[in-house]
């Protein structure tokens, strides 16, 4: 894989847009800049664009009129990492099952253990991920490549796939317009619809398992509160494709003769919304998971067994010298190039960032700016403690905390989050710029790729964490 340099065309155009944007939006009036910020939030609501917090309160989730831009080059470098990260993924169940090492960095409880032996499909079915890879990426950077690490990797339950086409559509509808006008000669368009995606990747299942129909069934606890609501809308859009799909709640699932069915209704392929964790917790209070369990042992599940290993210790798998006989030349490379240094926190002689031997726990006490901590299964951002901004005492305090609950926690080299100005409306139509940090996600398909735009005025960027949602379009 080569690495691929800015072209100096995409660089002038941003330039040209960077420089032109804000002074385009300064020349509407007031009244019209008020009606074009009041258009973009009614549409988002509109859209379904909100979380949920644990209380059960919907919030609204804030949405940047100014959207990036991508350029083709850049979108099929993009696809190639992820997907080659995808692939390395795909292979953590196989070294899970034959490696104690991967299974020790790879911990999972005692009923997931059981949920992964007795429901693993027979051998030659290949594992079938739907997922998001977390990055931070400024395109406008002519070393964007190398300034370009994944943070993590969601294999389950992946979030944003019904925001990310909603904003995308809001900025194509509203904002895209507005730019053409100022500049002419900018064509934008959509990047690949996740939902579009998960429907390919579904199908990409259903026709491995050479079966005639197509039913799907999006599963999700229908008792949960809290995070994006999607799945309905989901739903929705592939009834509009023509798909039979249900959102059904998993414990609604049952076999009937050698079918699966989802209540009445006979179901082939089903997308999960938990990990097995959750699922054996509600399975030992009682509830029946057998048409789920079922679904698992005959492959018809994604993210298939492999999707449990989304730990942030994977990253140690995929940058540990110790494995570098499981993956292919290509994977190490973007190892190298692209995944952040992370370990375990436990008492370690391991290979440090540069490769030289460290003893893990005092390397980390000696090196807080350079490093940050984080729950090994977190996600939404809590918990993260970014190095540089704690105290000696803080970040002893942490490392203190990680040993004593073993397996729970990583350290991961300090990577910067890029940084961009987005234009904000006043109440009187007024304009000014703001600072927010941006992280984005990047869904991948054999065929497409879709980018979520996540920004926050915190170094930690989540929709959770009251961040806000940008649109993220390709030039033509």
């Amino acid at each position: 894989m080569n690495l691929l340099k800015s072209s100096r065309r995409y660089q002038e155009g941003v330039k040209r847009v960077s420089g032109s944007f804000g002074g385009v939006l300064d020349r509407i009036p007031a009244t019209e800049l008020s009606a074009l910020r009041k258009r973009m939030t009614a549409d988002a609501a509109a859209q379904g664009l909100v979380y949920q917090t644990d209380d059960g309160v919907l919030h609204p989730i804030d949405v940047m009129l100014r959207p990036r831009l991508v350029m083709a080059d850049q979108r099929a470098y993009l696809h190639r990492v992820c997907g080659t990260l995808q692939g390395a993924h795909e292979k953590l169940l196989d070294l899970w099952f034959g490696h104690q090492r991967v299974r020790r960095l790879l911990p999972l409880g005692d009923a997931e253990e059981r949920w992964m032996t007795e429901l693993r499909p027979p051998k030659g079915l290949l594992e079938r991920l739907f997922c998001r890879f977390d990055a931070s990426v400024d395109f406008a950077d002519p070393r964007w490549v190398e300034r370009c690490p994944f943070f993590e990797s969601n294999t389950t339950g992946v979030g944003g796939i019904h925001f990310t086409a909603a904003v995308d559509a809001l900025a194509m509808d509203i904002v895209s317009p507005t730019l053409q006008r100022a500049i002419p000669a900018l064509l934008l368009d959509r990047n690949d619809d996740p939902r579009l995606q998960l429907l390919e990747v579904l199908a990409d299942r259903a026709r491995e398992l050479g079966l005639r129909r197509f039913n799907v069934a999006m599963a999700q606890f229908k008792d949960l509160v809290g995070g994006p609501q999607e799945f309905e809308l989901i739903t929705q859009f592939m009834r509009s494709r023509g798909v039979e799909a249900v959102d059904v709640d998993p414990r609604e699932l049952c076999v009937r003769g050698e079918e699966l069915y989802a209540r009445d209704t006979p179901v082939d392929i089903v997308y999960r919304d938990h990990e097995t964790a959750e699922l054996a917790r509600v399975e030992a209070e009682g509830h029946d998971l057998s048409g789920l369990r079922w679904a698992f042992a005959h492959g018809r599940v994604v993210s298939s067994l492999a999707g449990e290993f989304d730990h942030k210790s994977a990253y140690e798998v995929f940058t540990s010298s110790e494995f570098d006989r499981a993956f292919t030349a290509d994977e190490r490379r973007v190892f190298r190039r692209h995944v952040p240094w992370t370990r375990l926190v436990r008492e370690v002689l391991t290979d440090g960032p540069e490769g030289e031997e460290v003893d893990l726990v005092p390397f980390v006490r000696a090196h807080r700016e350079a490093l940050v901590l984080k729950p090994n299964r977190g996600f939404g951002g809590e918990g993260i403690v970014l190095g540089r901004e704690a105290t000696d005492s803080e970040w002893d305090s942490g490392i203190d905390v990680a040993l004593t609950e073993p397996s729970t926690w990583v350290v991961q080299r300090y990577r910067p989050v890029a940084e961009k100005q987005f234009p904000r409306v006043n109440d009187d139509g007024s304009l000014r710029f703001e600072e927010y940090f941006c992280v984005l996600g990047f869904y991948v398909s054999p065929q497409g790729l879709g980018i979520l735009g996540r920004v926050s005025r915190k170094k930690v960027v989540n929709v959770s964490q009251k961040g806000g949602l940008v649109s993220v379009l390709r030039v033509l």
